[in-house]
């Protein structure tokens, strides 16, 4: 039976290429319930990937913001971010950075000589980190996608999956309490949970917009994270839902003084 994040993904493909589709005939291709592939186009039209409409879905007509341009949003609420995961660098380390705009504003942040080495898979990021000479800054290969300004694909798995780093820094689109770390793509979400498993130490940091927010491909549960940074005015009872969630990550509100949550050997 195919997975279910594979069906998904071929969902998007179709989609994409003719237009639109039927839930009847999607369940027949599949093999599944009308309901099941229902619930798949409720979470890829909640990840922007489709509109669900009635019988079933067409292709977004909205062009997706660049990624330029969701940079500039929200500068402030992602510095803030930023300076928590800056923070989480040790002397010497070797960084595994994933593409995003919350890593661009980290990655500003570091000084010349505080990692060893920086790994990327976002050209941007390793053009940002241009005027390093101390650290040294290494760009993963791959297929690169412009919505995401990354290199994805096979090719970007297998080289994150030679690699062992000190620490590992990913984005994510969605944070869920019960589910974990999702992506509105099948490779990010390949890409992002190679990271996590090459590195000893992980760290995720997200806007409050997306915990609680499904998305359509899993990444990995919560607890192959080691801390998960919010920002301080996160809703209560979301962070409350996140801290009793099984093997919960450390949690810290940026800005704070130290994390707090699951504590670490």
């Amino acid at each position: 039976m195919q997975l279910a994040e594979e069906r998904r993904q071929s969902i998007v493909e179709m989609v994409d290429r003719q237009g639109k589709v039927l839930a009847a005939e999607l369940a027949q291709q599949f093999n599944t319930s009308e309901d099941t592939i229902r619930r798949d186009l409720r979470d890829l039209d909640a990840a922007g990937l489709l509109r669900r409409v009635h019988g079933g879905a067409m292709r977004r007509t909205r062009a997706e913001p660049s990624f330029g341009q969701r940079a500039d949003a929200d500068a402030a609420r992602k510095g803030l971010l930023a300076g928590a995961l800056a923070e989480s660098v040790q002397p010497g380390d070797t960084v595994l950075v994933d593409a995003g705009t919350t890593n661009l504003a980290f990655v500003r942040l570091l000084e010349d000589g505080h990692a060893a080495t920086i790994v990327t898979n976002s050209p941007r990021i390793a053009l940002e980190l241009g005027h390093l000479r101390t650290t040294r800054v290494l760009l993963l290969g791959g297929t690169y996608a412009g919505h995401a300004d990354a290199v994805l694909g096979a090719h970007t798995v297998a080289e994150i999956q030679r690699l062992r780093v000190n620490l590992a820094v990913v984005g994510a689109c969605s944070v869920e309490a019960d589910r974990g770390l999702g992506a509105s793509n099948i490779e990010e979400a390949e890409v992002k949970g190679a990271m996590l498993a090459a590195a000893s130490r992980r760290v995720v940091a997200v806007l409050n917009e997306r915990l609680e927010a499904p998305a359509p491909f899993l990444i990995a549960p919560l607890s192959e994270v080691d801390q998960l940074v919010l920002e301080p005015d996160v809703a209560p009872d979301v962070l409350a839902r996140l801290r009793q969630a099984e093997r919960a990550p450390d949690i810290r509100l940026a800005g704070a003084a130290h994390a707090t949550g699951r504590s670490k050997a």
